[in-house]
């Protein structure tokens, strides 16, 4: 006897309105949680985030930047302004195109970006509690996937 293959399930319009409603909603109480958070601090989630960046990655361009950080180029100069008045970072001209920029950790930012980081795993552990590891790990995958379609939606 010949089995059909599994039919490809779709996702009806009001299992799509709740899922992104639920994203939307998730994103914006996460960011409320890591800002609440990072108030002690002097700085928002974003601004935070733009630090931890500018460590992590090689070369620290705010163009390449601002897409991680859910902002646009004017978004990211006025960042980049506030933290650059609290000198935690400093602007530099990239020395292979003059013409653009990359961030630079000030002095400043050594005694912050320590505190940093625990704060960003402490709401990481919360918004995970209850989650086993293979529950994580799809999760993980599965929200990477609702990223990839979403930023199709844009072109």
């Amino acid at each position: 006897m010949l089995q059909r293959p599994p039919r490809k399930q779709t996702v009806g319009p009001r299992d799509e309105e709740q899922v992104s409603s639920l994203v939307f909603h998730l994103g914006r109480e996460l960011r409320t949680a890591l800002d609440r958070r990072l108030t002690s601090h002097g700085l928002t989630s974003q601004q935070a985030a733009l630090l931890l960046l500018s460590r992590l990655l090689h070369e620290p361009n705010p163009i390449k930047m601002a897409e991680r950080l859910g902002t646009d180029a004017a978004g990211m100069t006025r960042l980049i302004d506030r933290l650059e008045k609290k000198q935690l970072i400093f602007r530099k001209v990239d020395p292979d195109d003059r013409r653009s920029i990359v961030v630079v950790l000030g002095p400043k930012s050594k005694h912050v970006l320590p505190r940093l980081i625990p704060e960003f795993k402490n709401v990481e552990e919360g918004l995970l509690d209850g989650f086993s590891k293979p529950e994580v790990e799809q999760l993980s995958l599965m929200l990477r996937r609702l990223l990839k379609n979403t930023r199709s939606l844009s072109t």
